[in-house]
Parts: C-alpha cells; structure tokens; sequence
C-alpha cells in the first residue's frame, strides 16, 4: 500500500529524480534531497540510476516501476550508462549541467496551484545531442549552479533562471531539431535508423557525427574545447548527409579534407588535417572506443600518408604502410637509404605523379618496395657465388641465363651493384637441389665426370647440361661424398647425349639446336 497520498502520477516523458523533486514539492513544498532523505532513499543513488532506490521510490507511492525504470539512465561504472538497452559514455548525457526549455516549464507552471509540483525534466534533455526543444523550436538553455546538487537536475531549485529563460526564448533564432538530434531520440525509443550509424554505440554514432561536423564547418584549426552548444547543433546538421551515407561517403569527405591540407601546406600531417576529429581519435586509443570512424581515418591515413613501419596510428601498429619515406623504410629494414633508393627507383616503386610528390623521398606502394627489399637484404656479390657453390665462373653464368640463380634486379639496364648482386635464397635453393637429389657415392662411377669435363666430352654447352639437370631429364647423376657444390656433381656424357638425341619435352631451341 502506497504511503504518499494523494497520488502524483508518473510522468512518461521525465526522469525518475524530476519525479521525486515533483513528489517533494507537492507533499512538502520543499527541495528533493530532504524528501529522499525522509524517505530513506540515498539522492546519490536515485540520481546514478540504481534500481533499488527507483524501486523504493515506486514502493513508497504505489507506482508501478516499469515506465520508472525504463526511464532511468543506469550508471554501470567506469563513466558507462545504459538506458533502455542502450550503453553509453558519460559524455552522451549533459552530465552536471541542466539543460531545459523555459516556455515548457514555463507551460507546466502555468495555471497550476502547485507550480513546482508541475515542473518536470524531461528525460531528453539528459541527453547530450538533444539542443533544440521540439515543441517551441527554440535551443535549450544550459544551467549550471555550481553545487554538488547538480548533479540532481532540480529545475524547482532554479526558479530564477527559468524565468529569465523564458523571457529570453522568445528572441532566440527559431530552428527544428536537427537530424541527428531526431535520429538520438529515435534510437532510444527503439526505432531503426541508417545502417552505419545503427551498426555502432548510439554514443560513438553521434560523436562521429559532431567531430565530422566540427572539421567540416570549422576546419582544422577548430578547438573542440572551445565549440559552443549552438556549433555542436551547426556541426552535427552538416555532417548528418555524411554519417547518414555510410561509410563510403564518410571516407570521401575525409580524404578529401586530407589532400586538401596536403596541397595547402606541402607535407601530409593527419593532425593538422583533421583537427579536433583527429585529436578525438588519437586520445581514445587508450580510454574509450571511438567506434569504426577510427577505422575509416586510419585507412585514409594509411592510403595517403608516409608512415614508419612499425608505427602506432591511431591504437594499431602498422607493419606495411602504402607509403613510407626511404629513410623511415630504410632504418626500419636495415639497409642504407642511397641503396634502397636505387633499388627502388630501378624497379619502378617510386612513383612522381602520386598526390603526395611534394613529401621528399616517398615510396608509392610499399608493398611492392617489401619483395624488392626483401631480396636486398640477401644480396650476394657475384664474386662470391662461385666460392659458394663451389662452381667456376662460366658455370655460375650459365645458372643465372637459365634462371636458377636470380640476381636483385632482373633489369635490362643494371645500374647499381646491389641489382648485380644474386638473391642469397636462390643459391641456397642450387644448393639444396644438388644435396638433396643424388646418390652420395665414395668413388666417382665409371663413366661418369664432372660438369664440365661433360661439356668437353659431349661439345654441348654447360647452359644446356644444367637445363637437362635441373629439368630432372638426367637420372644417372651422383654426388661424391665429402665435396660441396657442383663439385661434388657427376654426370654421363652418354646419358647426355641421348637426350640431345631423343630430347625431352619442354626444353629450350638451344637443346635442339645440338641435335643437329
């Protein structure tokens, strides 16, 4: 049985402490915190949501709690809320501050015999995207009395800045209630809205909204500290058509906003680009989730921007960037810089005619610099090769004509010694094909020599016996035990000759030119 009589309804469009500060009014003309109190309710805990003091409040009025609770913004800890199944930040809700439309207080007093009873908060005005009041058209007025009471919204406790709100409304600019603002309070009342927006907290889809809006209507050199409500309102209108598109169309606007700043000032630098959307991101790499608009800046970013390998952008490393400086690259892979860049001009990766030609030393895609540099980093001087296969010099250039040993740069105009040079992992592959393929024998076979005494033997060429060997048409071939390389590799002219008698498929014209 209720123990407040008579009865004050719950109002479906207020929040549950608008309701106890009515409840206060009309059944002791006095302020909320002594009536909770009264009523053995903590104010701290109505005013963070919990459900237990909602609950009593109920209790004690015969009031059933489902419209009560389905009203009340649940704090959840760590600066989260929830109200009506939907999470959000603190930043979503006006925190401290009261925000209210004087002309309906205004109406809620008028012609009533308890004028504070009548007073309520709406729940939407809690709501941090809610500016403009859509009844009067006219922006909401913000209040704060700097009291620890604040955090109460007890429109009864400013009586005065009602009144001299209400005179001042009525000379404000009238405006509807922006898009975003509709899409917020839809959202909480269960309607569906776009798709990208939908697909994200309602906290992160409308801080997207007015950080997107905040670059384009003010540009970069715009501080969010010093945006005002009305240029909240502005930003969140201009970028509605945007987040409203979706994805695409937000990662135009951004790159757009990008080259722009890159043609305007010589040097790619997000920060400068982006602004207050760019210092947003940055500074929630380690608090709050930002939602997928940091996916969309770090990919236009990635796309557009010189990065060090291994850097940090906006929460995540980037191991291959598009772009990157030579020195950046260099550093990052080991080589000296005069060396990757010959590699890198020689094989075509440094691109001129890529927006950012302005930045010195720009790589166009590294992803086609990191093979390059990759078998940069196995270069193996000629010189050495014979050393290391244990193969003469004619032998070693007859294995690089045929392919199996590739040097850095396979380029009609060799230009640098590194592209001379022979990729370290195709010796080891020579290598590995010898020492894997033949017979280990002790004494060399009869009738079998090496490589090159084959050549002399059969007048064929050593380009075209390694053809046939590494074709695998030669089967009779052993390896003498304790030799390395191809010095170690014996062969038989006679079986050499029957293939250039009878060749194989698929060898070269040089193959059957010796037939004849």
């Amino acid at each position: 049985m209720a123990a407040l009589f008579p009865d004050l309804p719950f109002q479906p469009d207020e929040t549950p402490m608008s309701w106890a500060a009515r409840l206060a009014a009309f059944h002791t003309g006095g302020r909320v915190l002594p009536f909770l109190n009264t009523m053995s309710i903590p104010a701290a805990d109505l005013a963070a949501g919990k459900p237990e003091a909602v609950e009593r409040l109920c209790q004690i009025t015969g009031q059933d709690p489902e419209p009560v609770l389905a009203n009340t913004i649940m704090a959840l800890g760590e600066r989260r809320y929830r109200l009506r199944g939907c999470e959000f930040s603190a930043e979503f809700t006006t925190g401290i501050v009261t925000r209210f439309c004087p002309l309906c207080l205004a109406e809620d007093r008028d012609g009533q015999a308890w004028p504070n009873a009548a007073m309520r908060h709406r729940l939407h005005w809690r709501l941090a995207p809610v500016r403009t009041c859509r009844k009067h058209n006219t922006p909401l007025i913000n209040v704060r009395m700097g009291k620890w009471t604040d955090v109460l919204h007890e429109v009864q406790a400013m009586n005065d800045a009602v009144t001299a709100g209400s005179g001042s409304a009525e000379k404000l600019p009238s405006r509807v209630p922006s898009p975003l603002q509709e899409y917020a309070e839809g959202r909480l009342e269960g309607q569906a809205g776009h798709a990208w927006l939908d697909g994200q907290r309602i906290d992160q889809a409308c801080r997207a909204a007015h950080m997107l809006g905040g670059l384009m209507t003010y540009g970069p050199a715009q501080k969010a500290a010093e945006m005002t409500e009305d240029m909240w309102d502005e930003a969140g209108r201009t970028a509605w058509p945007v987040v409203r598109d979706g994805e695409d169309a937000i990662r135009e606007i951004i790159r757009t906003q990008l080259l722009s700043a890159i043609k305007k000032n010589g040097h790619p630098s997000p920060r400068n680009a982006f602004g207050m959307l760019y210092g947003w991101l940055f500074a929630s790499k380690l608090s709050k989730d930002p939602g997928p608009i940091r996916d969309i800046v770090r990919d236009v970013i990635i796309d557009n921007v010189p990065l060090v390998p291994g850097q940090m952008l906006l929460g995540e490393q980037i191991t291959k960037p598009r772009f990157a400086s030579i020195a950046s690259i260099a550093k990052a892979e080991h080589l000296h810089s005069k060396t990757l860049t010959k590699i890198l001009e020689l094989a075509g990766v440094i691109d001129e005619t890529e927006p950012l030609k302005g930045a010195p030393n720009v790589v166009a895609d590294y992803a086609k610099a990191k093979p390059l540099i990759e078998r940069a980093q196995h270069a193996t001087p000629v010189t050495r090769v014979p050393d290391m296969l244990s193969a003469s010099r004619p032998l070693v250039a007859a294995l690089i004509e045929l392919g199996q040993l590739r040097r850095i740069q396979d380029h009609d105009e060799l230009k640098s010694k590194v592209g001379k040079s022979i990729d370290g992992r195709s010796i080891d592959e020579v290598l590995k094909f010898i020492e894997g393929r033949f017979e280990v024998v002790d004494v060399i076979p009869a009738g079998h020599v090496h490589l090159a005494k084959a050549a002399e033997k059969t007048r064929v060429t050593l380009r075209a016996i390694l053809e046939l060997l590494f074709g695998q048409h030669l089967e009779d071939v052993y390896r003498l035990n304790n030799h390395h390389g191809f010095d170690s590799v014996m062969v038989s002219p006679a079986e050499i000759m029957k293939c250039i008698e009878e060749p194989p498929d698929n060898v070269s014209d040089e193959i059957r030119f010796w037939m004849g």
